[in-house]
């Protein structure tokens, strides 16, 4: 998430795209939300929230080139203290370096952390102008199912607010999957759709509810995950031991810091992640227990 900033808007064309079922349950049972120009923001009957027809790939490469990354350079200094806060929890997923991927890794901030700290690192990213700033890094330019990444290859994978933007999130973690090795970690995170106590703050500034898409946006949210789908999809290629909790990255700037560190001590009072952000950590089942688990189901 950018954070609120004067950038350049990209004029979004729809033509050329195309409608789908629900990426999570193939549905096409569906109810309007909001109608923003050709785009139907629509919830299925299994909860899932998503912006329909999508974008052909053109129009998202646009999106996401030099300003879009010009302005998280501009946000380097403050973002620094959130990479270093996600970096210390996920260094504890193993038990010494191991060889971590980092889906969507932009100017490879994090990726450096893990380098740093001793880990074999890899990373992807859309942007060719992010890819030339982490020539220092392995990172590798387009969506994560095109970088030819071996099976079984990698120990942790990690992807900080990118499902939402591609295209396909089935597909992309599906390639998590087959890339972590067994008993290997995911981490995911993205916006939350219940984040109420934003939303509640949005009204009294500014008089409206937050749009779910917007055509002119600088980041386009193609996807809305809760806690409930975000948890289902990741299941329904085969993770397990699944948890999410609230992400304290999703706020870069003071009005939604001040916003989320409520919303953080709602959560620990009641356990309710009423926040910006929410991050998901799953484990991939070793050989035995898929085994076991394919035989039950």
């Amino acid at each position: 998430m950018m954070g609120e900033q004067t950038l350049p808007q990209v004029k979004i064309s729809m033509e050329g795209a195309h409608a789908k079922g629900c990426n999570l349950c193939g549905g096409t049972e569906r109810k309007l939300l909001q109608q923003v120009g050709a785009t139907q923001v629509v919830e299925c009957r299994c909860g899932l929230v998503y912006g329909t027809p999508t974008p052909p790939r053109a129009v998202i490469e646009q999106v996401y080139q030099d300003e879009y990354y010009e302005a998280w350079r501009e946000q380097a200094r403050a973002r620094q203290r959130i990479w270093q806060r996600r970096w210390d929890g996920v260094k504890q997923l193993k038990n010494g370096p191991g060889r971590l991927l980092d889906v969507g890794c932009g100017d490879a901030t994090f990726l450096r952390l893990a380098k740093a700290g001793g880990w074999n690192i890899v990373g992807t990213e859309f942007s060719a102008r992010a890819v030339a700033a982490a020539a220092d890094c392995d990172v590798r330019q387009g969506e994560v199912w095109e970088a030819r990444l071996l099976a079984d290859s990698c120990d942790v994978v990690t992807s900080w607010h990118v499902i939402e933007h591609v295209s396909d999130p089935r597909r992309m973690v599906q390639e998590l999957f087959r890339v972590l090795r067994p008993g290997g970690r995911l981490v995911l995170a993205t916006p939350n759709l219940h984040d109420y106590l934003f939303r509640a703050a949005y009204v009294l500034g500014r008089f409206r509810l937050p749009a779910l898409y917007e055509e002119d946006e600088r980041e386009l949210h193609l996807f809305n995950f809760s806690a409930s789908t975000l948890t289902r999809l990741v299941q329904s290629v085969g993770f397990m031991d699944v948890t999410v909790g609230f992400d304290r990255g999703a706020a870069a700037v003071p009005s939604k810091q001040i916003v989320d560190a409520i919303a953080y001590g709602w959560y620990r009072l009641t356990g309710l992640n009423w926040g910006i952000g929410m991050e998901l950590v799953a484990r991939k089942p070793a050989a035995g227990e898929r085994l076991r688990h394919e035989v039950a189901a």
